[in-house]
């Protein structure tokens, strides 16, 4: 199978990456990303070199696709570039959401459909797309409330697949991501603003409590590590699941903040809101805050997520063999 992955210099979309690579022996993989893969993720595929070609491009660069598709010729494209949100970009930049995550998506849709040998479009998305709903445990077909240009710029994205799918006869599955933490989690272009499990990692790998409110102790979550979200994205990618299904990619369960910490392992110290790494409000615990449930994706797609202690145990493991990711605080 030939795969285009954009973003592929990102967190979750690099970890797919590695798993295309290393559950398809015979897999060809361009990975498509703004910026120059780095070393860290070199070393990530390495014994793969030869099956991997890493090409510099802007997905809302219609021309620069529309030739690079056609030069690649892949079978499937994953469409995972994106900016994800922080307050201060939005504020500073609300545009970049619409022109990055909407328009990008548009050209890489419209670049596939001009490309004749492409199967499948998997649009990578998020649960952001349920923003302010009320509800506390969102299925795929919760009615999408979103708060924020990242997850109105998500929606907007998921529509024009829909229709790219209906006019042009392309499968254009769509992937709801949770809340995700694990390897290859640092900051980039398109992400600034860490997970609570990255901090706690980092707590970890430096030995010292990690700085939480008061609040964020009483609040919790729907967790989920990249490998097993990259497990779910593989199959949906190679065929599993409709055509144009839309998929919750979660653990599926709330896990309060305290029992997350516990299984790290680390201390906490409370802090004011501003001395704090993380700072989560328990009484906002729905919409894109609440728990996804995955029940669509565990029986379409046969799919099982391991167990979060064994999620979080094989990041600390991996957080420990590469210490400078957590060299600073973020």
């Amino acid at each position: 199978m030939r795969y285009l992955v954009t973003g592929a210099r990102g967190f979750v979309m690099s970890v797919l990456v590695e798993r295309l690579l290393t559950a398809e022996p015979d897999a060809v993989v361009t990975a498509v990303d703004l910026h120059a893969p780095d070393d860290v993720l070199t070393a990530s595929l390495a014994g793969h070199e030869g099956r991997v070609q890493h090409v510099r491009a802007d997905v809302t660069d219609g021309a620069a696709m529309t030739d690079l598709l056609a030069r690649s010729a892949p079978d499937v494209v994953v469409h995972g570039a994106t900016v994800t949100h922080d307050p201060a970009s939005e504020h500073r930049d609300p545009g970049r959401f619409v022109h990055v995550n909407t328009q990008g998506t548009t050209t890489v849709l419209d670049a596939a459909r001009r490309t004749g040998g492409v199967r499948r479009v998997l649009l990578v998305s998020s649960g952001a797309v349920y923003g302010s709903s009320p509800l506390r445990l969102l299925t795929e077909d919760a009615p999408p409330e979103p708060d924020e240009m990242y997850g109105i710029s998500k929606l907007a994205g998921e529509l024009i697949a829909r229709r790219f799918g209906r006019l042009y006869g392309l499968d254009v599955p769509v992937a709801r991501l949770t809340k995700m933490f694990g390897p290859m989690e640092r900051p980039s272009s398109g992400r600034s603003v860490m997970s609570l499990p990255y901090h706690l990692a980092a707590a970890a790998v430096r030995d010292r409590p990690v700085r939480l409110t008061e609040r964020t102790l009483q609040a919790g979550g729907d967790w989920l590590g990249a490998a097993e979200a990259a497990r779910a994205l593989h199959l949906l990618a190679r065929g599993e699941g409709r055509g144009d299904g839309t998929y919750n990619i979660s653990s599926g369960v709330r896990t309060s903040v305290p029992d997350l910490v516990a299984l790290f392992g680390v201390r906490t110290l409370q802090v004011p809101a501003e001395e704090a790494e993380a700072d989560m409000d328990p009484a906002t615990e729905s919409g894109k805050n609440g728990v996804y449930a995955s029940d669509r994706a565990r029986q379409e797609l046969t799919w099982e997520p391991a167990g979060l202690d064994a999620q979080v145990a094989q990041y600390v493991r991996w957080a420990r063999e590469h210490p400078g990711f957590f060299a600073a605080d973020r």
